[in-house]
């Protein structure tokens, strides 16, 4: 488990602390009425997306995309791959280590064959992403340091021809809210942060959840999309 020990760094105990704040800042009436879908972004907004979703009786899925890293640095993100093969680079960094587009293009198939396919097996059954044609998205992350995934992300549903999309996370860095904001419809977010450090020091715990843990709370769901129709099937 990650655990901040010092109390005068983090915002929130842990993730349900941060979607109980989060909770108050949504609009529930208008989500209720338009039936939004809730996207969650990572293995840990699953928790957040599926606590949303039970509140307001709103249907969720889980919107994979994963990291493409330097050649030479495991740590430095350089661009994001989506499950619908979009990709958004970090232009900067690739500039300034000189890193080929060709290597990005490799790296991302690679990804979308290794975890981004492993990840539709093990989370939807291999079921395809659920059909987001004229609906209205939220996508939920537990936090937005670079933005490259929600980038990604945002890219990819807008390319699906969906009709507004939000984003709902706790903390995000204040110049990285303002670029998003000129590119989704709301940005609803408790904290908007200078000096924006890390997601794992504004929480006391982060720990990272197991994909059986996920798995689990996916098949108990009443609100996880993809096994709606799986359900309704089988009555």
């Amino acid at each position: 488990m990650q655990e901040n020990l010092d109390s005068n760094t983090y915002l929130y105990k842990n993730r349900k602390e941060a979607v109980k704040d989060l909770l108050s800042l949504l609009p529930h009436d208008v989500m209720q009425k338009e039936q939004w879908i809730l996207l969650a972004l990572s293995r840990g907004s699953v928790e957040m997306a599926e606590k949303i979703a039970n509140e307001l009786s709103l249907s969720f899925d889980i919107f994979i995309v994963k990291p493409i890293v330097a050649p030479n640095n495991a740590d430095c993100q350089i661009a994001m791959v989506s499950e619908t093969k979009e990709i958004v680079m970090h232009e900067t960094l690739v500039d300034a280590f000189g890193i080929s587009e060709d290597y990005i293009y490799a790296e991302a198939q690679r990804r979308y064959n290794d975890d981004i396919m492993d990840n539709i097996y093990k989370f939807r059954k291999s079921l395809p992403l659920s059909d987001l044609k004229d609906k209205n998205i939220l996508l939920v992350d537990e936090g937005c340091e670079t933005g490259l995934s929600t980038l990604c992300a945002l890219k990819s549903v807008l390319n699906l021809h969906t009709k507004k999309v939000s984003l709902a996370t706790p903390v995000i860095a204040e110049d990285l809210f303002h670029h998003l904001d000129l590119k989704v419809d709301k940005i609803y977010t408790n904290h908007k942060l200078e000096n924006f450090i890390s997601v794992e020091y504004y929480y006391q715990e982060l720990e990272r959840i197991p994909g059986k843990v996920i798995r689990k709370k996916l098949d108990e769901s009443a609100y996880y999309l993809p096994y709606q129709k799986e359900k309704d099937n089988e009555l």
